[in-house]
């Protein structure tokens, strides 16, 4: 029999011990809940801060209960307390300062004592790759992030950051250079920036030239100081053979940097910090002194996580998603990407191939079943998985009286001899 919202130990002589399995799905006309937990980033040590309920809209989720769907992004709501207050913002680079875990679920109470899955679709997810690039000087005067650009050539900056020691780069302007430190000429230090961030200034030479001079002498990433006023631009070129990551900071950044290096080591830190999704189950006690967790990654067209660990302590059940990453600007917000969920369609189909039809549907009253065999069963659950009609009808038409039930979306399952079938239903 194919799996549907909810799986009950239907089998004759089965015992009193063995547990329900409840199957649930996206229920965008549910209660949603918010919860926030927030952590330091990683180079400020990626400890636990605080945890407190946080409104959904602000988490942000968006909820089409219409088009049954969530909507989920980063938190975008802390940079409204960013004006001289380090704490969420980064005072210096204008990046968010801690790494926000937005949740939003639905609490169960009913779910408790029995295994759960919890699946649905990803009807889209542009979220996946999004994310920021943080440049961080990790020790001296300079500690801190400071905004840093990266080129449009070479690999990606990823989510492993690059932490090493910088050196400034020096050429021996064979070629009438005016700048001995813009990789335009020769390298004479080349064993210096062996598994080092080589620092090179913006000069005559092309972009693509400087970091492949670079990379040549040993050189794990490139930090490319303008040398014109103002912010660090995208770096343009191309060539293929180009291996190791390239950013640009602005001249004020790079030469406050350069004047560090000249009194002594200047260590830094390069990464790029995307968004993790996910699908999850919380089982906590009575207390919420206890917890366990399951999770799927909304990395599909589908998710699906399942919690099998019943205990006599289980007292409430959340499922819901959480996004995970970077306090996200607001201005980026329009093309920093979402995930959109919705219920999982593939679990409401024919679990055999029966003739039988269900009008009106949707319906405000009472919905009629006709089929060209006897009726033995109907079943109607919730999209929590909760049985909430039963008849058992043997009849070839049948009217179920629906107007008792709250308006929202509904599974029947109806059954004959021969198969069952299951199909969606909307009461108005």
């Amino acid at each position: 029999m194919k799996q549907f919202y909810l799986l009950l130990a239907m089998g004759l002589g089965l015992t009193a011990s063995v547990n329900a399995q409840n199957t649930v799905t996206v229920d965008a006309s549910a209660t949603q809940n918010g919860y926030a937990n927030v952590f330091r980033t990683s180079e400020d040590g990626g400890n636990y801060e605080f945890g407190s309920g946080w409104g959904v809209e602000d988490i942000k989720t968006v909820v089409d209960a219409t088009a049954n769907t969530l909507t989920l992004l980063p938190n975008f709501n802390t940079y409204a307390d960013n004006v001289g207050d380090g704490f969420w913002v980064d005072q210096s680079s204008g990046l968010g300062n801690k790494i926000f875990e937005g949740n939003t679920y639905v609490e169960e109470t009913s779910l408790a004592g029995s295994e759960l899955t919890f699946e649905g679709n990803v009807n889209s997810n542009t979220l996946a790759g999004s994310g920021y690039l943080r440049f961080n000087v990790t020790n001296g005067a300079l500690e801190g992030g400071h905004p840093a650009v990266a080129a449009s050539f070479g690999p990606a900056f990823t989510a492993t950051a690059i932490t090493q020691d910088m050196v400034l780069v020096i050429d021996d302007n064979a070629g009438g250079g005016t700048d001995p430190n813009d990789a335009c000429e020769a390298i004479t230090n080349g064993a210096d920036l062996v598994g080092k961030i080589a620092i090179v200034r913006r000069g005559a030479c092309a972009f693509t030239d400087k970091v492949f001079a670079a990379q040549n002498e040993g050189a794990v990433a490139v930090l490319v100081v303008n040398n014109q006023p103002g912010d660090p631009i995208v770096m343009g070129g191309d060539n293929p053979d180009i291996t190791i990551p390239a950013l640009m900071v602005s001249d004020v950044v790079g030469e406050a940097i350069l004047m560090e290096l000249a009194g002594g080591t200047v260590n830094a830190s390069m990464e790029f910090t995307t968004y993790v999704t996910r699908a999850f189950i919380k089982v906590f006690n009575a207390d919420f002194s206890v917890v366990k967790e399951e999770f799927a990654d909304l990395d599909g067209a589908t998710f699906s996580v399942t919690y099998t660990n019943v205990e006599p302590a289980d007292t409430t059940v959340q499922y819901g998603f959480q996004v995970t990453g970077l306090n996200a600007n607001p201005a980026d917000e329009a093309t920093i990407g979402s995930v959109v969920v919705t219920t999982n369609v593939l679990g409401v189909s024919d679990v055999s191939n029966i003739n039988v039809s269900v009008y009106p549907n949707p319906t405000a009253n009472n919905v009629n079943i006709q089929s060209n065999e006897e009726i033995t069963n109907i079943q109607v659950y919730n999209v929590v998985g909760q049985m909430v009609k039963n008849a058992s009808p043997i009849a070839t038409n049948v009217s179920l009286e629906m107007a008792s039930l709250d308006s929202g979306m509904y599974f029947m399952t109806i059954s004959t001899e021969t198969g069952s079938k299951t199909v969606k239903l909307i009461k108005k």
